[in-house]
């Protein structure tokens, strides 16, 4: 399904889109629709290396956490602590209005930097008589 729009963009950025179409042997509007499917991939991929960029930051950082920051929620944003505080929600806030775009990790500093779960598994016996 395809929904249709009118886009107003600047005049370089379109003759400049007229050339990848000639060269591709395509029209406009696709070239700029994978465009923003690029752009969206982009995002997409900035979104995880910025998560595994700050889960290795709180593993690395986790010691001195744990010495000065026992129990306690800490945000991490590009690499470093920002901030902390006892209370999940009302660190949270505090990171969403300072950071409202940004990704921030938050975490509960606990002994362990990772929970364990463990999970039971049911095993099934039949009888056989």
């Amino acid at each position: 399904m395809s929904t249709q729009i009118t886009l107003t963009i600047p005049d370089e950025l379109y003759r400049q889109a007229q050339r990848v179409a000639r060269i591709r042997e395509r029209d406009v509007a696709e070239i700029l629709a994978e465009a923003i499917v690029l752009e969206v991939e982009i995002t997409e991929q900035a979104q995880e290396t910025a998560v595994d960029r700050e889960e290795a930051a709180f593993l690395r950082l986790h010691p001195h956490l744990w010495q000065q920051y026992p129990e306690q929620y800490v945000a991490i944003y590009n690499g470093q602590l920002i901030d902390h505080d006892k209370d999940q929600v009302t660190l949270f806030q505090r990171v969403k209005q300072k950071y409202p775009k940004e990704f921030v990790w938050i975490a509960p500093v606990r002994e362990e930097p990772v929970e364990e779960y463990l999970m039971r598994s049911p095993r099934f016996v039949e009888n056989i008589p």
